[in-house]
């Protein structure tokens, strides 16, 4: 106790000096303050852009050797565009997804390049092959400016954001309205896939970016037709380079037509040869197609084509999918569910990929991450100069009080007294300050939020979840800064009081 009482003593005494180390103290742990509320509020706006609007939480898709994201591949490809890897058995893993508890929804999504033409506008860009009601449920705080989410079980339609539509607009005139036909194309092995889709709606993402600009949602039937994949498991079960299935071999060119309706019941055989006394061969037609014959191949036919057009024209899990997206019933419970997700895939032996937002963005919300970082390291250098000019200001201050730690020492005081009466003093000097600088930093962030800053760069827009610099003071960063300031003040003694007391007792009071 009495340590303390001696400490206090102290630094009222010493009252001027130390207001100074205490006012630049506070000032740098209000610079921290301010600058980790900023990072929170960038940090929180990336995942809100992204997990609201794209990414969901979580997401699963197929393994592979170079890395894909929602939005194509992690890196740069020369040459022909490579194809992103379809998850095998997609229905199954979904159905998989759905026992895991804490997973609150789903949605199938596909991603290819698109090429969108309207009204003499042209430009590319990312396709999203979904099914309607349940992605525009999955992403409910997608806003649209015009038209409407497609209807349940509508077919062949298309949605486009904002920006493309006042490009649209700029070129025939008029702004597109819901029905409007958007061509959609695919250059792919040296030729074009070409489609036609019945504009639905306009979107607009928030934060409004030029690279959120690009993203085009599209009835999945529409993205699988122009990539060639397949519409039902069955078809994508096949390995690739397989042959098709092969159809009823045509009758023979010197079959009679006429016999085709003969009331004989055997079945078509190949052409035969008799061979005569001399060996010549004479060749014997074949028998005749029954009326019962030619009408089972008809009916066959009728149904495998009606079966074939039920399954291009239903779109559900079955058929060829690259991402299931995940919400989690929980944010708090993301890494949690994303464990559980791994465990039932890997008892199931379905190989797949499970990741968060961040991963399922890829290289597009890591181009915003080095953003930050950038930024972090501004913020951390002006904290590094201030916590040098803070140490140097302690240090100065413990060398004038030299002639007082020999006078101590030759009174009987140990080192390790010494030590204690600093410790206290600066520590405690320090958490003053630093409650100080977190009432100035609480103010500075109420004054950017009461007159918030704007900007226009797409980087910043996207790294701040929007147009507006809000700040965001969060109880870790309380925690953070008090943690910090303690840190400095512990530091901070440890140099001059060290290089204090290798001073002999006798000739530190000689020195004062």
């Amino acid at each position: 106790m009495i340590l303390f009482r001696i400490a206090l003593r102290n630094l009222l005494r010493r009252s001027r000096k130390n207001l100074a180390i205490g006012a630049l103290i506070a000032v740098s742990v209000a610079v921290f303050f301010t600058g980790n509320a900023i990072l929170e509020s960038s940090v929180s706006g990336i995942q809100r852009t992204f997990s609201e609007q794209f990414t969901a939480d979580l997401s699963v898709s197929a393994k592979a050797e170079q890395s894909f994201s929602l939005f194509g591949s992690d890196t740069p490809v020369i040459g022909d565009y490579e194809v992103q890897p379809l998850l095998i058995n997609a229905s199954e893993t979904g159905a998989r997804l759905a026992r895991v508890p804490g997973v609150e929804a789903t949605a199938y999504v596909l991603s290819s390049p698109l090429l969108v033409e309207s009204g003499g506008a042209r430009g590319g860009g990312l396709g999203l092959g979904v099914i309607g009601d349940e992605y525009f449920a999955l992403f409910s705080q997608l806003r649209f400016v015009s038209g409407s989410a497609p209807k349940p079980g509508s077919s062949g339609w298309v949605v486009i954001t904002e920006e493309r539509a006042k490009d649209i607009e700029k070129a025939q005139g008029r702004a597109p309205a819901p029905g409007d036909r958007i061509l959609l194309s695919v250059f792919r092995n040296q030729s074009f896939a070409i489609r036609e889709a019945s504009l639905a709606g306009v979107i607009r993402y928030e934060p409004s970016a030029e690279a959120l600009a690009q993203v085009i949602l599209v009835d999945a039937r529409i993205i699988r037709s122009l990539n060639g994949f397949a519409q039902t498991d069955a078809q994508s079960a096949a390995p690739p380079g397989s042959a098709a299935p092969a159809a009823p071999a045509a009758p023979a060119a010197s079959q009679d037509i006429d016999s085709l309706f003969s009331e004989t019941a055997s079945p078509p055989t190949a052409p035969t040869v008799a061979k005569g006394e001399a060996g010549a061969g004479t060749e014997v037609p074949p028998a005749p197609v029954s009326v019962d014959e030619l009408r089972r191949t008809f009916r066959e036919a009728r149904t495998a084509g009606e079966a074939t057009a039920k399954a291009a024209s239903t779109l559900n899990h079955e058929g060829s999918w690259h991402f299931i997206l995940i919400k989690a019933a929980a944010a708090s419970d993301r890494k949690r569910v994303a464990a559980a997700i791994r465990s039932e895939l890997s008892l199931a032996g379905l190989p797949a990929l499970v990741r968060d937002w961040r991963g399922t963005a890829g290289s597009v919300a890591a181009y915003v991450y080095v953003m930050r970082f950038v930024f972090d390291i501004g913020i951390a250098m002006v904290a590094l100069i201030v916590l040098m000019l803070t140490m140097n200001s302690i240090v100065v201050s413990v060398f004038e009080r030299t002639a007082e730690i020999g006078t101590m020492r030759a009174l009987g005081a140990k080192r390790s007294f010494v030590r204690k009466l600093f410790v206290i003093e600066t520590i405690s000097l320090s958490l003053a300050a630093g409650i100080v600088g977190v009432v100035l930093g609480l103010g500075a962030v109420g004054l950017i939020r009461i007159a918030p800053l704007h900007f226009g760069n797409d980087i910043l827009i996207l790294l701040f979840g929007g147009s507006t610099l809000r700040p965001l003071v969060t109880a870790g960063n309380f925690a953070l800064s008090l943690a910090s300031v303690l840190g400095l003040g512990t530091i901070a003694w440890v140099i001059p009081v060290r290089l204090a007391l290798r001073i002999q007792p006798i000739r530190a009071i000689m020195k004062g």
